[in-house]
């Protein structure tokens, strides 16, 4: 059960790093916050576990995967992002939503290098927490009509442990914009959200951020 909860830390940082949800964030020029999903979007149990935004350098897409370099975080200078987690107790399943706003012609070749990774990144291995994880990479099935561009990647890993590590991730540029939706799990199933909230996540940009 340690390995678990290791991997289980691990996993609730992947795309959002830094203070805690509750705590209070600097005003940026651009505050994405609003245009991300909320709890009450959400089936009943997920409660706020992670969020951030680029003031504090921690919003990422992609994540932290050497063994992958498609996976390499995506954000850098001139980007504005936000980023929350949600969790549905200590072992996940955990959702997270991040939000990022491009400068001009910059979210294309973002969408491109994470297109990128079911081709480069088939299979190859990650210590996550101590913990060899050996990780497969699969395209998944999603809506075309959610933006310019969507991709779906469904990331499986296993451990000698016998734990499983599973992500259900989908990316989808609209103008500037790329949101990414991230359902992962260890050792139990994923929600299976990603697939009926890209379209709410989507909606909600368009709403809430000029642009998108």
């Amino acid at each position: 059960m340690r390995m678990v909860h290791r991997l289980a830390a691990v996993a609730a940082a992947v795309a959002v790093t830094g203070s805690p949800a509750t705590a209070a964030h600097a005003q940026a020029s651009e505050d994405l916050r609003p245009a991300l999903l909320t709890a009450a979007d959400l089936p009943g149990g997920f409660v706020p576990v992670a969020a951030a935004t680029n003031d504090d350098g921690a919003v990422t897409l992609g994540g932290n995967f050497p063994g992958c370099p498609s996976l390499a975080p995506v954000t850098g200078d001139g980007t504005t992002a936000a980023a929350v987690t949600y969790s549905k107790g200590a072992v996940g399943p955990y959702l997270t939503h991040a939000l990022v706003h491009f400068p001009a012609g910059g979210a294309a070749p973002a969408m491109d290098r994470l297109a990128a990774a079911v081709t480069t990144c088939k299979s190859f291995s990650q210590d996550l927490a101590g913990i060899t994880v050996r990780f497969t990479l699969t395209p998944a099935q999603v809506p075309a009509t959610l933006g310019e561009r969507v991709v779906g990647v469904r990331m499986t890993g296993d451990t000698d442990f016998g734990v499983a590590v599973t992500a259900d991730i989908v990316a989808v540029r609209r103008g500037e914009y790329v949101l990414w939706l991230n359902d992962m799990a260890v050792g139990t199933t994923g929600a299976g959200l990603v697939g009926t909230l890209a379209r709410t996540a989507a909606d909600r940009c368009a709403q809430r951020a000029k642009g998108c």
